[in-house]
């Protein structure tokens, strides 16, 4: 046992016999000198016994705020940018000898040691979210809501309130600040919202007061919705017989409008969808935030909308976007989602000008009402136009309507996702002039 271990057990002997005897605790140096601890704190955060006392939380968290208070007021600490060099990895050896020597100024009787996970949680305090990224990484997780200080997680589809995990304000809006810089755009009290993406991809929307009566951050997590089909049916959203019936239309170039409620799996299936586009066809995908992502393809042209945030800026909306693909010559087309009447009208232009196997998706209850959305949309567009135009416009650029639904238990957890419906699409119109619907499932 070298001379550290007999000082911290000779400390924790001496600790317990004074809690018996009532005495106030003594603290032993390397000398073997007894002294009076400053604090209690000083002796009641050594080993063994005190452990089941200190919350080893509280303890991390003051260590972090001494950390951030310390690093703040050394300028030297920073001397170029953390993205430059090897990112934030390049300050990890420092940040593990700042945190030594707070450790060894404040509490140097600990046997505290500096674990690899204590080191991921400062750098995410110092240079990235905070406490999210925990709940980022973590794949479990599909929703996280907060609430000023408050926050809320969807886990393998059941809500856990987490209660207060900020220790202030300040530090939600040092967050919001954080996101605000990456995506470079603006949000305070004159633009009190925010839409933008989180560098893993993750949809984010932030709202502020004075519109709202506290600040609410919401985060759609994007780390679980890279599957592959077989995955999906293993999961129960369907079974092998619609599994095949998906292979067939997609290879067989058929025109698909994925259709269903928010958080029913839209985006997870179109994106496990577009794997199996041949990897020799160009594809150009169309989206508000980079939710579909098809690495493996090696023809993959992304364009994301660009919203108006300052004066000096151009608005680029799916409606342009649309546009600008009908001029780049691409096989298949894919609109993350229909949300505006200028995408739906341009969206069935490039349907029916040869843009076969492309794919969309778009909020409704079923899949008749999606038919109808869509028509609704494009007509807003052009007011001119007739009902029965419009259909027939329709019908002839969608092939395949899909419709997912969300089962939950009573408490609105979720517990499956699974296709409710599966229906051709006829291309002619019946005898009354509404849509010819075959149901396949």
């Amino acid at each position: 046992m070298g001379l550290r271990d007999r000082l911290i057990e000779l400390n924790r002997s001496l600790k317990i016999e004074n809690e018996c005897n009532g005495n106030q605790p003594v603290c032993y140096d390397d000398l073997r000198n007894s002294h009076l601890p400053d604090n209690v704190s000083e002796c009641s955060v050594l080993s063994g016994t005190e452990k089941s006392v200190v919350d080893k939380e509280k303890f991390e968290r003051e260590i972090l705020c001494l950390l951030k208070e310390r690093i703040k007021n050394q300028k030297e600490f920073f001397p170029g940018s953390p993205a430059e060099g090897s990112g934030r990895e390049h300050y990890r050896d420092k940040l593990f000898f700042q945190i030594k020597n707070i450790i060894n100024e404040k509490y140097p009787f600990t046997d505290y040691e500096i674990t690899q996970e204590f080191l991921d949680s400062a750098l995410s305090e110092i240079f990235g979210l905070g406490i999210l990224e925990k709940f980022l990484s973590d794949k479990t997780i599909t929703d996280i809501f907060i609430q000023d200080t408050e926050m809320l997680v969807i886990k393998d589809g059941v809500k856990k309130y987490l209660g207060k995990v900020f220790n202030s304000l300040d530090d939600v809006y040092l967050i919001i600040e954080r996101i605000k810089i990456c995506s470079g755009k603006i949000v305070d009290q004159r633009v009190p919202f925010l839409n933008t993406d989180l560098y893993d991809g993750s949809r984010c929307s932030v709202v502020i007061p004075p519109v709202s009566d506290k600040v609410y951050i919401t985060i759609r997590v994007f780390n679980c919705i890279d599957f592959e089909l077989e995955d999906l049916c293993r999961e129960g959203m369907f079974d092998a017989q619609v599994l095949k019936l998906l292979k067939k239309i997609v290879f067989e170039k058929k025109n698909i409008l994925i259709s269903g409620s928010m958080g029913s799996g839209k985006t997870t299936l179109l994106n496990t969808l577009a794997k199996l586009i041949p990897k020799s066809e160009i594809i150009n995908i169309i989206q508000d935030l980079p939710e579909i992502k098809l690495d493996c393809h090696p023809y993959t042209r992304m364009l994301t909308t660009r919203p108006k945030s300052r004066e000096v800026d151009n608005e680029i909306n799916q409606d342009r976007l649309v546009f600008e693909t009908l001029r780049m010559k691409a096989d298949r087309i894919i609109v993350g989602e229909v949300r505006d009447y200028m995408a739906a009208y341009q969206m069935l232009s490039a349907l029916n000008t040869g843009h076969r196997g492309s794919f969309s998706t778009i909020h409704a209850d079923s899949s008749y009402d999606a038919l109808l959305r869509l028509e609704m949309l494009a007509m807003e567009y052009r007011s001119n136009l007739s009902n029965l135009v419009i259909k027939k416009i329709v019908a002839r650029a969608i092939d395949v309507v899909i419709f997912l639904e969300i089962e939950s238990d009573e408490n609105l957890n979720i517990k499956s996702r699974k296709i409710r419906e599966l229906i051709f699409v006829d291309s002619m119109l019946n005898e009354r002039g509404d849509y010819r619907l075959t149901h396949q499932y």
